[in-house]
């Protein structure tokens, strides 16, 4: 009897699991540093008097009703809060991929072209209707991600720089600066990268190079579709 599920649905759940493995190995690294920092600040505090804590505006509720935290607390926490949970839509689309609310996945090679120069040009499409949302043209060293005519992104509609720049791709960055300053890939092999925008700051490109990894190129496909459609939701699209 059959299941309902097609290969190709087969496929993108697959291709999804190896996404969130990965990205739950990348979430316990988070937590593990998040630990620190708590044991650091609870060190802090044992250290100060009751007296210094109060003056701080940090004294305890005399009454059951819980305080309003701080103008500082809540910061803290709302940084907190943004570091270690993951996106919650990449949540949802392996639990339902054909919500609105699911991460855009790595289209299939059928999808793809080969330019007359010889790249390879693989379209990223919104999951819920296969609307096309940008161009990504992809070399040995460096990958283009060109969004759609129609497709105005802003660099700075969330998430693209809280999530997509500083998460995914700072975070490949950073783990080749550590790989170089070890003597284990050279500093010219180290990923690099750079948006283009125009003057009102719309992008006109994102240029990655030296991704060198086949995982790393998915992942860079499924969180920018995911990211592109998040911005596009933003703005009423």
């Amino acid at each position: 009897m059959s299941s309902g599920y097609s290969e190709e649905d087969i496929r993108r759940a697959a291709e999804i699991r190896e996404w969130l493995i990965k990205e739950i190995s990348d979430r316990q690294e988070e937590v593990e540093r998040l630990r620190t920092t708590l044991s650091i600040i609870d060190n802090l505090l044992k250290q100060g008097s009751f007296k210094a804590a109060a003056n701080l505006g940090f004294a305890a509720a005399t009454t059951s009703t819980p305080a309003e935290p701080t103008t500082a607390t809540a910061q803290m926490q709302q940084r907190a809060r943004e570091t270690a949970a993951p996106p919650t839509a990449a949540k949802k689309q392996q639990q339902q991929q054909q919500a609105e609310t699911a991460a855009p996945t790595l289209r299939t090679t059928s999808d793809s072209s080969n330019g007359n120069d010889g790249r390879n040009i693989k379209p990223l499409k919104r999951i819920k209707d296969d609307f096309l949302l940008a161009n990504a043209e992809i070399s040995p060293d460096a990958v283009v991600i060109v969004p759609a005519p129609s497709v105005d992104l802003n660099a700075n509609t969330p998430p693209f720089k809280s999530f997509f720049l500083n998460r995914i791709l700072e975070g490949m960055k950073n783990k080749d600066a550590e790989k170089v300053s070890q003597g284990a890939l050279g500093e010219t092999d180290a990923l690099n990268y750079m948006v283009e925008e125009d003057g009102s700051g719309i992008i006109k490109q994102i240029v990655i190079n030296k991704y060198r990894e086949k995982d790393r190129l998915q992942e860079i496909f499924n969180t920018s579709a995911w990211v592109f459609t998040r911005m596009l939701e933003k703005s009423g699209r």
